[in-house]
Order: structure tokens, then C-alpha cells, then sequence
């Protein structure tokens, strides 16, 4: 039966990336309840999703002959392109709201799309809206702003040169809404968030599906992934230099550093192969994204390593506790929300590449302390981490937003 409630969901890709991940998850717990959820996305992914889908899905975005116009205008007029992009994009956007019949609309990360807050701000500010900040774009200039290895202060996904402009752009879009509620995915973003807004930020933690983030038994997934029965397994995600924020060099520096003699496989965007990093043997599976292959791996390894050196919660780290495998993670974003000590891992001073080290070299003497946090990883994952929970929470945010 249903419960009479529709939601909109407005994001820029549907299943591609952790933000669209975390959305689609959400969608699914909300559809659980007999929500009816629609998903409005501006651009196109051909990459396959292996998790359920009981959404309606509807484009929003560029039809293919005005995207290959934009794209050729890029090269010698990118200015002009992004604005008419941008002028092209909300008059389209437009278009289709008003074109479905929903009591919410909930946006989500919107910074691969032409879309942004002053599309939104046309629309009538008393409609019910709900933004979920994934990372830091929707209430700041850019997704992240962070050091990388060399000390430098990064931008990623910047919104323009001019930081100041874009936030005063996102303070009157938030300020003029009359039916808003703002939510962060961890206690940093929603603090970060409520210091660039002035307006209050609730956190909800990202439900995970258990059924498919299930542990195995170590035996089961090293036979399955033809690993050896015995040794010290260590697994990451990070594994390549191409994206500075997720802090690979920090591992791989660590990994050289620490002596161990342990072996260590990697999901990535890296091509599969092998390498040795000191006394590391290391082997990359590649890109893995069957839920199912990703418990394979997170159950075979004794720990699971996030390097990152700026993360707004931390999905892979949420997943790998789910399977029963503690996490070493960076003492960043919204990670200590996910790494508790003594409960789901421990953490490490981000970009500390020595400290890394020490931290991997103590967990490898004490195998029975590593064990033990191994126990009670599960149990985390089931009390706070179900999607039922989320979108229970998500539920009742509309409701008290007067939705239907």
C-alpha cells in the first residue's frame, strides 16, 4: 500500500559515483516504504549498476545534438559555452519539474550538470526542498578544498575562479527557499555546511544495503579471488595518483616505509596488474563495481585502508566494516564518524605517510586486537547503518516539511 508520499530526486548522474550511489541506495530504502521516488539526472552513464532499481528514471538533460553543439563551442568560446549551457540547461530543467507530479523535491550533487542553485532559485521558493549535501559543493565553492603531497591548496570541482561570488550565490538560493531542510551525510559536512550557510544542517549517516555488503568467510573470498589461505591481507581503493583527494601516494609511501611483509589488493581505476611496494606484494583488480565482487574483496583482506586526504563520510570505508573487515583510515572529514576505535578500526594524521606506517606495523604485531575489532564490525554496520533507518529518517523529514 502506498504511503501517499512522491518524491523528486534531482541529482546530475543517476547510479555513477559514490554521491549517485548513496542517492540510488537511498531511493531504494524509501521505495521500501512505499515511497514513489523519481530520479530526474542531467547526464548519461553507460556503466553498468548491479544494485536494485525500483525507481522511475527520467533524463533531464542536454538532448545529443545541442551537448555536441556546447562541446564544439567549449574550444574556442568556453565562457559563452558554459553560460548558454547553463541558460539551456534551466530552461529545460524547468521544463520537466513541471512536468512530474511530486510533494519533495530532494537534490542531490549536482556539480557534473549544467544545473546549480540559481536554476533553482526560479522556482517557487514555498515548493518542499530537501538538499542532501554528499560533498561539499551545494553549500561551498568547490567539492573539496585540500593540500595535496607537495602542501599546495587544491581546489576540486571548483564552481569559477571567484569563491566569493559562487557562495554568496548559494546563500540567497538557501535563504530564499520557505520550505527547506538541510541535511550533511557526517557531523564534519554538517558543520562546514552550517558555517558557510547560517542555517541549520541534521546529519543522517548513508544506509548501506546488507543483503548485498555481507561478510564471507576469509577462506571463501581468498579462494574465490585465488589468493593465498595464509598471510596478512591488506585492501584499498585508492590506487593511482590520478585523484590527489584519495591520498594514494600516502599509501603507497606507507606501504614502502612500514617492513611489512603482508600482501596487499586494490579496487580501482588502475588496469589489473601486479607490482611490489617494499616488501608489498600488491595486485590490482582494477575497476570493481558488482556489490557482490566488492564484499569478495573487502571479506578477504584482515584490514581496509582509506587514505583519503578530504572525504565528506566515507562509503568505502562504511562498506568494508559492513563486511566484517576494521578500516585504517585518515583522521579526515567525516571519516571518524565511520572509523570508531575500538569498534570499526582506527585512524591515522591525513597525508602522514610515516604515521600510516607505524599505525600498519603495530596492527600486523597485533593480530588478536585486529581480530577482536573484526568481531563487532557487523554489529555496527546492522545498528547504524540500514537503509530502513535512513530512509525512515528521510520520511519523516518530508512529513515535517507538511508533504503529503
Amino acid at each position: 500500500m502506498k504511503c501517499g508520499m512522491r518524491a523528486l530526486f534531482l541529482s546530475d548522474l543517476e547510479t555513477r559515483g559514490g554521491a549517485a550511489i548513496a542517492a540510488s541506495r537511498l531511493a531504494r530504502g524509501l521505495c521500501g516504504l512505499n515511497v514513489d521516488v523519481t530520479r530526474l539526472f542531467g547526464v548519461h552513464s553507460t556503466e553498468p549498476f548491479f544494485e536494485p532499481k525500483p525507481w522511475k528514471s527520467v533524463y533531464g538533460g542536454f538532448p545529443r545534438a545541442v551537448e555536441v553543439a556546447l562541446n564544439g563551442m567549449k574550444r574556442g568560446a568556453p565562457g559563452v559555452a558554459a553560460e548558454a549551457g547553463r541558460v539551456i540547461a534551466t530552461h529545460q530543467l524547468h521544463g520537466e519539474l513541471s512536468r512530474q507530479s511530486f510533494d519533495v523535491l530532494h537534490a542531490h550533487a549536482l556539480h557534473n550538470s549544467s544545473w546549480d542553485h540559481r536554476a533553482l532559485r526560479a522556482l517557487d521558493p514555498d515548493l518542499p526542498t530537501v538538499w542532501t549535501f554528499h560533498d561539499h559543493w551545494g553549500f561551498s565553492p568547490e567539492s573539496y578544498l585540500f593540500r595535496d603531497g607537495a602542501g599546495v591548496e587544491r581546489r576540486l570541482k571548483p564552481d569559477g575562479p571567484d569563491r566569493a561570488s559562487a557562495l554568496r550565490e548559494r546563500r540567497d538560493y538557501f535563504k530564499s527557499r520557505r520550505r527547506l531542510r538541510l541535511v550533511a551525510n557526517s557531523v564534519h559536512t554538517a558543520r562546514y555546511a552550517t558555517e558557510c550557510l547560517d542555517l541549520p544542517v541534521e546529519v543522517v549517516h548513508y544506509g548501506l544495503p546488507l543483503d548485498l555488503f555481507n561478510p564471507l568467510p576469509k577462506d571463501v573470498a581468498r579462494r574465490a579471488l585465488q589468493l593465498p589461505q595464509q598471510g596478512w591481507f591488506i585492501g584499498f581503493s585508492s590506487d593511482s595518483n590520478a585523484d590527489p583527494v584519495k591520498g594514494f601516494d600516502v599509501l603507497r609511501g606507507a606501504l614502502e616505509l612500514s617492513g611489512l611483509r603482508a600482501r596487499a589488493i586494490a579496487m580501482g581505476s588502475a588496469e589489473p596488474r601486479e607490482y611490489t611496494a617494499g616488501e608489498v606484494s600488491v595486485r590490482l583488480l582494477g575497476r570493481v563495481d558488482n556489490p557482490l565482487f566488492q564484499s569478495i574483496v573487502y571479506s578477504a583482506c584482515d584490514l581496509f585502508v582509506v587514505p583519503s586526504r578530504a572525504e565528506a563520510l566515507g562509503l568505502v570505508a562504511m562498506e568494508s566494516v559492513s563486511c566484517g573487515t576494521p578500516v585504517v583510515a585518515s583522521n579526515v572529514g567525516g571519516l571518524p564518524d565511520v572509523v570508531l576505535a575500538g569498534r570499526s578500526g582506527w585512524l591515522f594524521e591525513a597525508g602522514h605517510t610515516e604515521g600510516l606506517a607505524e599505525r600498519l606495523r603495530y596492527l600486523e604485531s597485533t593480530r588478536d586486537e585486529v581480530s577482536a575489532v573484526a568481531a563487532k564490525c557487523r554489529s555496527l554496520a546492522e545498528s547504524a547503518w540500514t537503509l530502513e533507518r535512513q530512509a525512515q529518517r528521510y520520511l519523516q523529514i518530508y512529513r515535517e516539511l507538511g508533504c503529503a
